[in-house]
């Protein structure tokens, strides 16, 4: 008798650790990257961390803009992030959805803008 409420207790104990929605739940990252020299941007999505998405981007950028001064500007867990672009000015912004990224971006360039690119990862929602 006291074998099996040992394995009782193990059992709670080993399944109490992490609720169903934690275990299945995977976190993607996602960045933007820029030259501010060039203006040309690298990104990436579906990462395991922010340090990882960020280190990609800013790869994606030089590897396509030749450019030794990409820097990651804005990085996102289980959403989307874009990048505006005027005259002078980059803006940043991530969200839940694209819309979300989109606007937040074009809030954080002070001059008229343009979204000049956009992407999410697999974890955003609508």
């Amino acid at each position: 008798m006291p074998s099996t409420v040992l394995a009782v207790f193990a059992l709670c104990m080993l399944t109490g650790t992490a609720s169903p929605a934690q275990a299945q739940s995977r976190n993607n990252y996602g960045a933007i990257a820029v030259s501010p020299s060039t203006g040309y941007y690298g990104w990436s999505y579906d990462y395991p961390s922010y340090v990882a998405a960020e280190a990609a981007a800013v790869t994606n950028c030089i590897t396509h803009g030749g450019a030794s001064d990409c820097d990651s500007k804005i990085s996102w867990r289980n959403g989307c992030g874009a990048l505006s672009t005027s005259r002078n000015f980059y803006g940043y912004g991530s969200g839940a959805s694209p819309a979300a990224a989109k606007s937040r971006a074009m809030a954080n360039n002070p001059e008229p803008a343009t979204i000049e690119h956009w992407n999410c990862t697999s974890g955003y929602t609508l």
